[in-house]
């Protein structure tokens, strides 16, 4: 079973130059947990997975995509057990990575997918896994609401949503740049090209470091080595 992480709240932090916000939420032990992303993430994540960013589905999308990510596995470093590769979402790779030489059977990122809807599809189905086996992320809004017939409490974030600062230019403007960096990444190995142009930073998953010992945990007690 998951363990549910609860919206608390969101705020706007500076992390040196660069606007963030801060989603903090409660762990069933009581702690806080803390995840901080560039304001422009969602901007990006809708350039990357070719996300219609003007519904309201589409908006809840990127951010369940955005609170879920830091607990999703690199799925190269992973790939053993990677739950899209498992369901067919695999391709030659584009990089020399975690022992992966290019041109070997990867699983499918951004990086390496033929298209960005395939990416999205192997990157949703990432989130979905993790959701259902590690983290899930919820609002007070939808446990109220599950819980008894009333009005949901207001949720934390609302705030994001009505200021998620994503406009069709700046997605335009970014998509420009995520294809650019995915043919750089495609090019024959030797061909001169320069370096990719979209920041790592936005495409690279983080770790609670709760989770690799809940993992350990869960692994020396029950001799499962799957997560």
């Amino acid at each position: 079973m998951p363990e549910q992480y609860r919206v608390v709240d969101a705020s706007v932090v500076r992390v040196g130059p660069t606007e963030c916000w801060q989603v903090r939420q409660q762990r069933p032990d009581g702690e806080h947990h803390l995840t901080v992303f560039p304001t422009s993430s969602l901007e990006w994540r809708a350039a990357e997975y070719d996300i219609d960013h003007t519904t309201a589905a589409g908006i809840n999308q990127i951010l369940d995509i955005l609170l879920h990510e830091p607990f999703v596995p690199d799925p190269i470093e992973h790939r053993e057990r990677d739950p899209a590769a498992a369901k067919g979402f695999t391709a030659p790779s584009t990089q020399d990575l975690h022992g992966l030489q290019v041109g070997e059977e990867a699983p499918i990122t951004l990086h390496n997918a033929p298209d960005r809807a395939t990416a999205r599809a192997a990157h949703l189905e990432r989130i979905a896994h993790t959701k259902r086996t590690r983290i899930h992320v919820v609002s007070p809004a939808a446990t109220t609401a599950k819980r008894t017939a009333a009005a949901p409490a207001p949720d934390p974030l609302d705030l994001i949503r009505a200021n998620h600062g994503i406009t069709t230019a700046g997605v335009t403007a970014k998509t420009v740049l995520v294809e650019q960096a995915r043919q750089q990444l495609g090019a024959p190995p030797g061909a001169a090209s320069p370096p990719p142009t979209v920041p790592a930073t936005f495409t690279t998953a983080m770790w609670d470091s709760a989770v690799p010992r809940r993992d350990d945990a869960h692994r020396s007690n029950s001799g499962d080595g799957t997560a």
